[in-house]
């Protein structure tokens, strides 16, 4: 009988160790972290003279701030060639203009913008925190604690005042997100893009992101994160066309389909056998 037991665990060990291995195996096959697990291109046709762009953004379950988890209504966009994103976080951090240290403030809201460092460039709302950095190219970056849950938010940017810079015009950008069912609107903060009259660029990007430490794809939380209500100016956009793109190189968790004139992601579900990796969706 004991000699049985020694055997079993043996076997019982070598399962374990074959299976860990398996798991390492699969994890290395991926790219490091960030992962975008989808990235939705909405084109927009023409560029705009940019007086606001909002877009709404539904979450259909409260998640965790342990999960690194990154919703980007504005994955990518540009005003005037200048490349901004902005949306929601579980885990954000970011200084106060007090205290330069950096610091976890759970969960938030952040628009960020490529191409300065400045922090004459930074204005962030009251209790709101800020980036400047170098480690995604030079960028900085507005950030506020905001613990949001499952529901319908609207993400905006409006443009605020103007100002002389050098001798140059420069405009000031402000972030708002907006909590349907608390009926509240939170000013994240603004951000001074170089130009007078912004033009508003026809394609605009948003995602799902993992990010942060490494984690096992099957810790990738389960969401489903629907966008939708494109409006430029105040006015609904005329959405030509949007594509899924599935980046290579990290797991295939994610999975974009048209539902009427909105596209909704389901997350944290494996995706078996993917081999087209960019989709384009049909809009009502």
């Amino acid at each position: 009988m004991l000699r049985f037991r020694i055997i079993q665990s043996c076997c019982l060990l070598m399962a374990v160790c074959l299976l860990t291995e398996s798991v390492q195996a699969d994890e290395k096959e991926y790219k490091q972290m960030p992962w975008h697990l989808v990235d939705l291109w909405w084109d927009l046709g023409e560029e705009s003279v940019f007086e606001s762009y909002s877009i709404d953004v539904t979450i259909s379950d409260d998640l965790p701030s342990t999960k690194n988890l990154y919703i980007a209504p504005i994955g990518l966009g540009h005003l005037s060639q200048t490349p901004f994103y902005g949306g929601l976080q579980t885990q954000s951090d970011g200084y106060t203009l007090a205290n330069k240290t950096l610091r976890k403030i759970g969960p938030g809201l952040l628009m960020s913008m490529w191409g300065e460092r400045s922090h004459e460039a930074i204005r962030p709302a009251e209790g709101g925190f800020f980036q400047s950095s170098g480690h995604e190219g030079d960028f900085v970056s507005i950030r506020r604690p905001y613990k949001w849950t499952q529901g319908t938010y609207t993400y905006k940017l409006i443009r605020l005042d103007r100002e002389m810079v050098d001798g140059k015009p420069c405009t000031w950008v402000g972030a708002f997100v907006k909590s349907h069912e608390k009926d509240e609107s939170i000013f994240i903060g603004a951000l001074r893009f170089k130009g007078d009259k912004l033009m508003l660029s026809p394609k605009i990007a948003s995602f799902v992101e993992v990010y942060g430490a490494r984690i096992p794809v099957t810790e990738i939380p389960r969401v489903t994160v629907t966008f939708n209500h494109l409006q430029v100016n105040g006015k609904p956009a005329t959405v030509k066309s949007v594509e899924a793109i599935y980046p290579k190189g990290v797991p295939d968790y994610a999975a974009a389909k048209s539902t009427g004139k909105s596209v909704e992601i389901i997350v944290g579900q494996p995706v078996k056998g993917r081999t087209v990796r960019n989709t384009r969706l049909k809009l009502d």
